[in-house]
């Protein structure tokens, strides 16, 4: 109950958001065209843009799954339809030329004289479903809701999507009634040929051509960093934390115990044969969350493998479960090979559907849940570090249960592993992540030839030739060229297929790159040679490094998907 009313605060604080911002205008205009005094269009707006945002929600679900339809198809559509509800404004005798033109003028009098208004009734309905697809990439509650609510329970996420909805639709009425109430007021803004329904009819173009050229995401990211509306850190402090690990100050047992879950949803298991619990009980058993291509993750492996072999024979267990990021890693044989590659030994489950993910409520990567030998978890921890304060749990819950606990193991320096506040984020190349992206020719989806731009500023990327852009990755196509500027001490790029032999040429500062220099291990004589989709190290500085400017040269048919960095 506690998540449904934030849930709707969520949704009536998305009127804030740097996506619906440019919206606005046709939210109030499609309330005060046609019939200035009609109290019923801003209602019929927002429960129409209700139904839209609800039935796209589960449709986009249905056709990713079964048929593969694109989901920016529907944002091109929704673009159309407003484009087209913008002429008709700006062109309010263009209807009545086309009926006398073709001679429909008898039938248009006849369905008048039954229905009289049924026209603007229709338009505002179209106004608000058209909506409705733009709309649902408007908030990261919104997200957490499809991401993790409906893949698991379905009766649940449309319960907390209709919250949200009944939220956000609250506040648009808010707004559809105060413009209305304004424009009745002041009479010559009610005139549909007067130079202000002609302005709003302007801006439902221009917002109509942004959502169709993929703009509005510049749009919204120049908002969400240039103004005070920084919404999406608002708004993802309403997504709940774990409910089930509740932190106590208790020591290193930080967690007031509660029975683990069982694993479920497991689509594969690697290194063991299926497991559940249950099994295990009687074991002191640490259950991490990880997907392979992040770093956070691949950090903390040097800690887990130690720990496994130092106490895995006084009844120590670990259960890697792989939930995947980005879909290449639901490959079975691509977790398989960087499961090897990491030289991990102790179980791991693939989670491919965020099955035990959600069973356990867990919101991150990597995070990790210590069971002691009654089956209870008694402490949580979420990303890396505190790596001593893990292990002295482990070795607590192995003397608890009575058993033989070896010497501890020397803390490692990377314990101490703080980020630097200058180094650049992770970042994401797929258009539903991007960020930072600069250049003349717009970032959204489908095949396009990019004009590179100068890259001035840390943490900005650009590219260049013929690129294909996708929701989780880009692919490249003739002279493919992408350069990005980075602070930080290691630099890796997660690729998303399969190009055995493929080569990228990678250089530093318009100098070819080598491993004697700041060359990661994965390049050799500037060329970084691709085997399957996973993390490659493709920069290692001696020290940390503010600004640097990296150049790759991409072959046809590589997809990139992220960056990532370490200091």
């Amino acid at each position: 109950m506690l998540f449904g009313f934030l849930a709707f605060l969520a949704g009536a604080i998305t009127v804030f958001a740097p996506c619906v911002l440019p919206l606005l205008p046709v939210i109030i205009g499609g309330s005060v065209s046609g019939k200035t005094r009609d109290k019923r269009r801003p209602l019929i707006i927002a429960a129409s843009l209700a139904v839209s945002l609800l039935i796209f929600t589960l449709l986009l679900k249905a056709t990713t799954l079964l048929i593969n339809v694109p989901p920016q198809f529907f944002t091109i559509i929704s673009g159309s339809i407003v484009i087209l509800l913008g002429l008709l404004l700006l062109f309010p005798t263009m209807y009545d030329k086309l009926i006398l033109l073709l001679n429909l003028q008898p039938m248009s009098q006849r369905l008048l004289a039954k229905s009289t208004g049924k026209g603007a009734t229709i338009n505002a309905v179209i106004v608000g479903a058209a909506l409705g697809p733009v709309f649902s990439s408007c908030s990261p509650v919104y997200a957490y809701i499809v991401a993790t609510i409906l893949p698991v329970n379905l009766s649940m996420a449309i319960l907390y999507m209709l919250w949200y909805i009944v939220g956000l639709s609250t506040m648009l009425l808010l707004i559809g009634y105060l413009g209305q109430r304004l424009i009745g007021r002041i009479k010559f803004l009610a005139n549909p040929t007067g130079w202000f329904m002609r302005t709003i009819a302007v801006m439902f173009v221009a917002v109509g051509l942004l959502i169709i050229t993929g703009y509005d995401k510049q749009l919204q990211l120049y908002i969400s960093e240039k103004t005070p509306f920084n919404f999406d850190s608002i708004s993802s402090q309403l997504i709940p934390r774990n409910a089930s690990a509740q932190i106590i100050s208790d020591g290193v047992l930080n967690v007031a115990p509660y029975p683990a879950p069982d694993f479920a949803g497991i689509t594969s298991w690697l290194n063991t044969k299926p497991l559940q619990l249950s099994e295990l009980r009687g074991k002191v058993v640490l259950v991490d969350f990880f997907t392979y291509s992040c770093i956070n993750c691949i950090r903390t492996q040097p800690y887990l493998k130690q720990w496994y072999d130092n106490y895995k024979d006084s009844g120590f267990e670990i259960i890697g479960v792989h939930a995947p990021e980005f879909a290449f890693e639901k490959v079975t044989s691509n977790v398989a090979d960087a499961v090897k590659k990491a030289g991990l030994t102790y179980p791991v489950a693939l989670d491919n559907n965020f099955s035990t993910w959600n069973a356990y409520d867990n919101k991150y990567w990597p995070a990790s849940y210590l069971i002691d030998q009654n089956g209870n978890v008694r402490r949580y921890h979420a990303g890396e570090g505190d790596y001593k304060e893990t292990e002295e749990a482990i070795r607590t819950l192995l003397q608890e249960k009575g058993a033989y606990v070896p010497a501890p193991i020397t803390a490692s320096t990377n314990d101490s592993i703080r980020l630097s506040n200058k180094q650049t984020p992770e970042t994401y190349l797929g258009l539903d992540r991007a960020s930072m992206y600069v250049g003349a020719t717009a970032f959204g989806r489908g095949t396009r030839v990019f004009t590179p731009a100068t890259v001035t500023q840390v943490n900005q990327w650009t590219l260049g030739g013929e690129w294909t852009i996708a929701p989780e990755g880009i692919r490249a196509g003739k002279r493919a060229l992408l350069q990005i500027r980075v602070a930080a001490k290691d630099v890796y790029l997660v690729t998303g297929n399969q190009n055995n032999g493929a080569t990228i040429n990678v250089s530093l500062n318009s100098t070819p790159i080598s491993q004697k220099g700041a060359g990661g291990v994965d390049i050799r004589d500037s060329l970084l040679t691709l085997e399957k989709a996973r993390l490659y190290s493709v920069a290692t500085f001696n020290e940390f490094t503010t600004d640097a400017l990296l150049t790759f040269q991409v072959p046809p048919g590589v997809q990139l998907n992220a960056f990532t960095f370490g200091s």
